[in-house]
């Protein structure tokens, strides 16, 4: 009898019964009910009836705080988000990044300036002090059309500026760390202004006077402006040039790859650029929609158009100075006609006014915001084809 009352009082024991608080889930033994009947093997199950007593009641504090959260409205939650940094301060966080590399390693860099000030030193020996006859034209438009091929060549090396720093980019944009945007713009305002500004203007100091472009001695101002609008044409020829290869360089699948494709489409436009290709005459080349479409999408034929324009017209007088020789080839008369910078531009079809040069600059502007604007679709489709959220 005795130890059935015994058993009777350990399962009574591991009774629980529910607090009228209904803040906890509490046993009789817990709560000091039916202590003293305890059974009689050392209080052994005693305390085994306590421990489960005292894990059913963790459990129901748990349940009855997640009831009392439950019933709380959900505008008197506050959840703390994450710490975003603004555009502005993203973008001069990036740079302060890319200037510490460059700082690190400055190969690039010196090598764009010492080729850059090479170049311009050897392009001004070589059309030195160029004339005002026959030759002297032609050296003037040589030496502008290899201003322009050299700085469309040198822009290549916008080609692997984003997939060189690829798996780094989308690891920190898939953490948060930045946006899409402000990459864009840290990484083109950086290669803009350190390598498509100041280089060129290596060209305009050194190169324009060694050759002796446009300039009066009785003008001094309208020097200026040329020297002006000189500089103005080469930094937008270096910047649409390195806009374009940066859309290549994002949509290729390898370096190698981009590299062929941005220089067949460079010597596309070179090849349209209006100094190898005569666009005089109804001949079948000039005539042709696909090479006049071509020529529409250059942007070298609109940077050399532009700077043709700023160096002959108003630069007083030239003179043409063609040779006639005999029929034995023994003898040779020459002639010189004089003809002022406006007719050289008509006589080989380029814009003859200012207006035609304000043309081709807008169209230059045009063309350098499009690329940026194809590099930076062409970008937010890569992150997003890679999984990363935008």
């Amino acid at each position: 009898r005795r130890r059935g009352r015994a058993g009777e009082d350990e399962d009574a024991g591991e009774a629980a019964v529910v607090d009228p608080a209904g803040d906890a889930l509490l046993s009789r033994t817990e709560r000091g009910e039916g202590g003293s009947s305890g059974n009689a093997n050392g209080g052994i199950g005693y305390s085994r009836s306590s421990s489960r007593s005292s894990s059913a009641s963790s459990l129901a504090r748990a349940s009855g705080d997640l009831d009392r959260m439950a019933d709380i409205p959900a505008a008197g939650l506050r959840v703390k988000e994450k710490f975003r940094a603004s555009y502005w301060r993203q973008v001069a966080m990036l740079w302060q990044r890319m200037s510490r590399n460059v700082r690190r390693h400055p190969f690039l860099i010196l090598l764009h300036f010492v080729a850059t000030g090479a170049a311009a030193v050897s392009i001004g020996a070589v059309f030195f002090d160029a004339g005002r006859d026959t030759g002297g034209i032609q050296n003037r438009m040589g030496s502008l059309f290899f201003v322009l091929l050299y700085l469309t060549l040198m822009s290549l090396s916008s080609l692997p500026v984003w997939r060189e720093d690829r798996l780094l980019f989308l690891r920190e944009r898939a953490s948060g760390a930045y946006g899409t945007d402000a990459y864009f713009t840290s990484m083109v305002c950086f290669d803009i202004f350190i390598l498509r500004v100041l280089p060129p203007v290596f060209f305009t100091v050194i190169t324009y006077p060694m050759v002796g472009l446009h300039h009066s001695s009785e003008d001094p101002m309208a020097t200026i402006w040329c020297l002006v609008w000189f500089t103005v044409v080469v930094v937008l020829t270096n910047v649409a040039a390195s806009a374009l290869c940066m859309a290549i360089g994002i949509v290729t699948p390898s370096n190698a790859v981009a590299n062929v494709c941005g220089l067949l489409v460079l010597l596309v436009s070179v090849l349209c650029g209006g100094f190898l290709l005569n666009r005089q005459g109804d001949t079948a080349t000039s005539t042709n929609p696909v090479v006049g479409w071509l020529t529409s999408l250059s942007f070298v034929n609109y940077a050399y158009e532009a700077l043709l324009i700023n160096e002959f017209l108003g630069a007083g007088t030239f003179h043409f100075t063609p040779k006639f020789y005999d029929p034995s080839g023994k003898s040779q008369t020459g002639v010189s006609v004089d003809v002022t910078g406006r007719e050289v531009l008509q006589f080989f079809s380029f814009g003859d006014n200012r207006e035609t040069m304000v043309g081709d600059l807008s169209s230059l502007c045009a063309l350098a915001l499009a690329y940026l604007t194809l590099a930076y679709v062409l970008l937010k489709a890569s992150v997003r084809r890679s999984g990363v959220s935008d």
